[in-house]
């Protein structure tokens, strides 16, 4: 099935998946439709892979039917088979994938590896009525610090520009395995949730006892607390914060104001949040020279719920570009004496921006239910499914040639090299 295959690393990825759009052209089967026929159906989960992991929940099918909304799939057949009779080669290929993320205690422990699967969250109200979270997991450059102060500030009950992440210093941060595995919003999203929803318990408490009013009558909305039937303010939340710290004398002297709370969380009904989605990519292949031109990028991602889209698209898209180098520009060269000849970044060919096609994202939300916020994670499947989508649309380009390329990166010595031209 092609959604076992697709599990692992993105270059043993690209070559099996190329395998199977081979096999579909020489059955005559339309490469999308192989795929139809060996989806698990989106209503058949959770079920088991060939080597007895569980998938919760994948979306396969409405992947695939989201991506056919996106682009006209007769059009570019059409444009493409019309192009070649002028001698012009473009190929459109797909990479239908899953992605591991929010690894849990089984994916290192059971090694013995001193990694934790876990991650913490300390989420505390200041004396001015801002609340301020220490996290375990850290930015690195995927938005982290925004999408955690986004779900304790809606947890809680205040806005995002009242709260203050802080994070990376293990000697101030709570206990957990940090960002790694696509697990930063799925685990450590999760305690900043569980912890932010029990300090707005614990400040409710506080404001019910100063109002002498039932605490599940009350709420907080948009830092004041409020009458949880009306909505009637009852109280601002910096007062209550001012009472909590100095003003001790006011409240009852059997209630012990908690102003801080700490969580930790990790994933236990699976060992494993499978993500999953669906890729193209149309490119023009020059058999004269070699060079591919990459016309377009498509994605369709479930990342389960998705908590900023801004961030999400962006972190897919950076991933696409990285997979898109890594097939067609980047490799180590070393001369006869082993050594590295390209060790610099002015060698060293990387994916620049004018090099790059427009990529569309698109989503479909299958959130984990191992927690409440049924987040998974999403930046490492766009690097894992763009070099099996380019690879196959270039050799869908160089189809009419009866040849193939299996080997990355495709640079055009190796398109030449496989036409008998270099």
């Amino acid at each position: 099935m092609c959604q076992y295959r697709a599990v692992g690393h993105p270059i043993a990825f690209a070559v099996t998946e190329g395998l199977l759009e081979k096999g579909a052209r020489k059955l005559g089967i339309d490469s999308l439709d192989i795929r139809r026929i060996n989806f698990i159906p989106d209503d058949a989960y959770p079920t088991k892979g060939a080597s007895g992991i569980i998938f919760e929940s994948l979306s396969h099918q409405k992947s695939l039917e989201k991506l056919m909304s996106m682009i006209d799939y007769e059009s570019i057949k059409t444009e493409r088979d019309t192009l070649r009779k002028d001698g012009v080669y473009r190929g459109i290929g797909f990479a239908s994938m899953i992605e591991l993320t929010n690894p849990g205690p089984m994916m290192y422990g059971i090694g013995g590896a001193h990694i934790s699967s876990q991650d913490g969250a300390q989420v505390r109200l200041d004396s001015a009525g801002s609340i301020i979270v220490h996290t375990s997991i850290t930015e690195q450059g995927q938005g982290t610090d925004t999408i955690i102060a986004q779900i304790a500030a809606t947890a809680f009950g205040t806005s995002i520009d009242k709260v203050r992440v802080v994070t990376g210093d293990t000697d101030n941060v709570p206990t957990g395995g940090g960002t790694w595995g696509s697990r930063g919003a799925g685990i450590g999203g999760e305690a900043v949730l569980l912890a932010a929803k029990q300090l707005r318990t614990n400040v409710v408490e506080l404001a019910g006892e100063l109002l002498q009013a039932d605490a599940t009558s009350l709420d907080i909305v948009d830092s004041v607390i409020v009458d949880k039937k009306t909505g009637t303010e009852r109280m601002p939340l910096t007062e209550v914060a001012f009472i909590g710290y100095f003003r001790s004398d006011l409240i009852p002297k059997t209630f012990q104001p908690e102003l801080m709370a700490t969580k930790h969380y990790l994933p236990r009904e699976y060992n494993i949040a499978f993500t999953n989605g669906i890729q193209a990519s149309y490119v023009e292949v020059d058999p004269e020279t070699g060079l591919v031109k990459l016309l377009n990028h498509w994605v369709v991602e479930d990342c389960g719920t998705v908590i900023n889209p801004l961030l999400v698209d962006e972190q897919v898209r950076g991933g696409v570009i990285q997979g898109l180098g890594g097939a067609l520009m980047e490799e180590c060269v070393y001369d006869n004496a082993g050594n590295m000849t390209n060790a610099n970044m002015a060698d060293y060919l990387v994916p620049m921006a004018n090099e790059m096609p427009d990529i569309e994202v698109g989503h479909i939300e299958t959130p984990t239910m191992d927690s409440e916020l049924g987040a998974k994670g999403a930046g490492e499947a766009g690097t894992a499914g763009a070099p099996a989508a380019v690879m196959n649309a270039i050799n869908d380009a160089l189809s009419p040639f009866d040849v193939r390329i299996n080997h990355q990166p495709i640079t055009p010595q190796r398109i030449l090299k496989a036409l008998d031209k270099y």
